[in-house]
């Protein structure tokens, strides 16, 4: 009989895993190799292609020797670079595997966070973070289905969940603090974010978070310091900063113009989901409840938007980088959702609401997010009126209904299943582009190489931008392995 019920239990969890890993699987195979993808098939030497002299990668020791060179000459991602450099040479199928398991154990990380008895109430929950997961994240093609992109951002950012994960626990055991070690150790060692921003969460839960010794914080903390050595203080990050974003050293003024267009876009990209955190933190406030309830919450969030600031460093605004920091809210935005939704009462929601609102087009405004800004703005008026119109009405808790959310995930994985078609005919004629650039160059028409162009009008999201940009880097490796290797 228990067997019974725990085979009822896990059955929604289970087809929903299935699903989502089908479908992340499907298009991660067909997702065609772009610039690096092909780059990253030859040992790395340097970043244009020097035509007919390239070396395929054809064994473990080419692969060391192009993580030693990257990380002498482009930079300190090292880690999840050999790992891009093995993938790349492998079968297709392998990383199609590898990347669909990766997103499903960061949505599962997620619905870990998220509080056992809220859990219980709905058993559609996981199906809703894997829906958030499809249309909440920035630049989504390049970050997810994008080989190389998807190594030093999906996965990476699925090591960043995992730490968040293990600080969370309340587990004062052994295993619990040298599995978090192990997992702030690797998480820092991915990119020149994700070691502060786990720093900063290490740091704020020492000093309001009672709910582990100081000394489980210290030896956490102290492993995050190799991780960010390893990737700041690799010699090949100025050679990478002159030859790629086109400067030799950054002056105050350029960090702070880049951090200023980054938060505009972090607060652009991440408004629905600070939206929930913020109405819930002035919910508290104006209730005079204890805030420190929203600790945890709240450090994940304040570490996220001084990543997006620290972004700044890096003197030029890729908007794929706001993955790092944009990742990790989404533990906060599920941690909080319930209570959003059916644990707050009127008055005090509607006031939090249209404080949330105005806040975040303040924010969007004030960096220059006009469009954004504009809209919640007006969002922020329409909600006061109707609010004044229904007599506070719209404050009232909602209650749970599994048929409304049966709907609400069937109008949504319906729109994830018309973008995942539309994304093949992306992938079609990126293929044609491909095929046209390919039979220009075989027959020696410069000319003509350099007037195609892949389509920028993407049908969907879900296609990596990357594979929009055409550059004299891109169209170097096009010739290097379509043409002299004969695209094998």
């Amino acid at each position: 009989m228990e067997t019974s019920k725990v085979s009822k239990l896990n059955r929604p969890i289970i087809i929903t895993v299935s699903a989502v890993f089908l479908l992340v699987l499907l298009l991660s195979y067909f997702c065609p190799l772009i610039t690096d993808d092909l780059h990253f098939k030859f040992i790395w030497n340097g970043f244009d292609a020097k035509a007919g002299s390239e070396v395929r990668v054809s064994s473990i020791a080419d692969i060391i020797e192009s993580a030693k060179n990257y990380y002498q000459y482009s930079g300190g991602r090292v880690v999840c670079h050999t790992i891009v450099f093995a993938m790349v040479n492998l079968p297709k199928w392998v990383f199609a595997i590898f990347n669909a398991a990766m997103f499903c154990i960061a949505g599962l990380l997620i619905h870990g966070h998220i509080l056992e008895k809220t859990r219980k109430k709905s058993d559609l929950t996981l199906a809703f973070i894997y829906l958030s997961m499809f249309f909440l994240l920035p630049v989504w093609g390049d970050s997810i289905l994008w080989m190389s992109g998807s190594v030093n951002y999906l996965w990476s950012g699925t090591a960043i969940l995992w730490a968040i994960y293990l600080i969370d626990r309340e587990d004062n055991s052994k295993k619990n603090l040298y599995l978090s070690c192990i997992a702030v150790l690797i998480a820092s060692s991915t990119n020149e974010i994700a070691g502060g921003v786990l720093s900063i969460i290490l740091i704020l839960r020492m000093i309001f978070w009672k709910k582990k010794p100081f000394s489980y914080f210290y030896m956490v903390l102290f492993c995050v310091i190799p991780g960010i050595w390893l990737v700041l203080s690799a010699p090949g990050n100025k050679n990478r900063m002159k030859l790629v974003d086109g400067h030799a050293s950054i002056g105050l003024t350029d960090v702070l113009k880049t951090a200023y267009g980054y938060l505009g876009s972090y607060f652009s990209w991440a408004s629905l989901i600070l939206f929930v955190i913020f109405a819930v933190l002035f919910y508290m406030i104006f209730k005079k409840s204890k805030v420190s309830e929203l600790i945890n919450p709240m450090t994940v969030t304040i570490a996220c938007t001084l990543g997006a600031c620290a972004l700044g460093f890096s003197g030029v605004v890729i908007q794929r980088a706001l993955f790092t920091v944009i990742f990790p809210l989404l533990i906060p935005f599920w941690s909080l959702s319930s209570y959003f939704l059916y644990t707050m009462d009127k008055p005090h929601k509607s006031k939090a609401v249209i404080a949330s609102l105005g806040l975040l087009a303040i924010l969007c405004l004030a960096t220059q997010e006009f469009m954004v800004g504009a809209s919640l703005a007006l969002f922020t008026v329409l909600y006061l009126l109707i609010n004044i119109l229904a007599k506070g009405r719209l404050g009232t808790k909602q209650t749970r209904s599994k048929k409304r959310d049966i709907i609400f995930i069937s109008i949504l994985s319906a729109i994830v299943i018309f973008y995942s078609v539309m994304f093949f005919f992306d992938v079609s004629k990126y293929d044609s582009y491909i095929e046209q650039t390919v039979a220009a160059m075989k027959e020696g028409d410069g000319e003509k190489v350099s007037e195609l162009r892949p389509n920028k009008q993407l049908s969907s999201s879900f296609f990596p931008v990357e594979g929009t940009i055409v550059s004299d880097y891109s169209v170097s490796w096009i010739y290097e392995y379509y043409v002299v290797n004969g695209g094998k």
